[in-house]
């Protein structure tokens, strides 16, 4: 799959995820969305297309690279988000529980759909990787 066509995919993902959100948290469907929630998904978009990049790139390569590739970028993703959802938690806003869990849900949240997004866009190009062979 092209990287053009990768971003603009993610970029509407991103948009409708946007709109959704902004309804939820406006009309005080789920009051408890961060206010912040438009950073965390402009920061999870810009870090998905960074991170499908990557991932496509090593696609290219055999298949050990991409395994390789794929779960080293996993866990560091993993510990990276919960070095960001520990230090803000602890270090930024422990003096408004209210304000944590509202970060946490919306951060996990975003962090289930950009993965889940990510995984369909990866299955996506090895099922055209394994159908158009070069």
């Amino acid at each position: 799959m092209k990287m053009k066509k990768i971003l603009l995919k993610t970029f509407i993902f991103s948009v409708v995820l946007a709109s959704l959100t902004a309804i939820l948290k406006y009309t005080d469907i789920i009051p408890a969305i961060h206010n912040q929630w438009y950073a965390m998904l402009l920061f999870y978009f810009l870090l998905t297309t960074f991170i499908l990049y990557h991932l496509l790139q090593s696609l290219q390569n055999t298949p050990r690279k991409f395994i390789a590739a794929f779960l080293g970028i996993t866990a560091l993703r993993m510990i990276f988000f919960t070095t960001i959802v520990l230090l803000y938690a602890f270090l930024i806003q422990h003096d408004n529980s209210r304000n944590v869990v509202g970060f946490i849900l919306t951060f996990s949240i975003y962090y289930l759909l950009y993965t889940t997004w990510e995984v369909v866009l990866i299955v996506s190009a090895l099922k055209n990787k394994k159908s158009n062979p070069k």
